[in-house]
């Protein structure tokens, strides 16, 4: 789904995030997003977001099974 509403750049650079589309991508005060240009475009994403889609194109590599983590944690103290 495509929403499209117009704002206005304030003199120190600000633009609101329109009520629609903050309700729409569930943005609350203190959301952190990001700011990327894509194809001449500037895209607003959820901080969270970004993370996510990072951490999905890391590898994953699988903890061994016959280790003790509890071992390991309290032997560092």
């Amino acid at each position: 789904m495509s929403t499209e509403i117009e704002a206005k750049v304030g003199s120190r650079g600000q633009v609101v995030i329109p009520k629609p589309i903050r309700e729409q991508q569930g943005l609350k005060e203190g959301t952190r997003v990001t700011f990327q240009v894509e194809d001449g475009e500037v895209v607003v994403r959820r901080a969270e977001d970004v993370l996510e889609e990072f951490l999905q194109e890391c590898d994953r590599r699988r903890e061994p099974e016959d280790v003790d983590w509890d071992d390991v944690h309290y032997s560092r103290r």
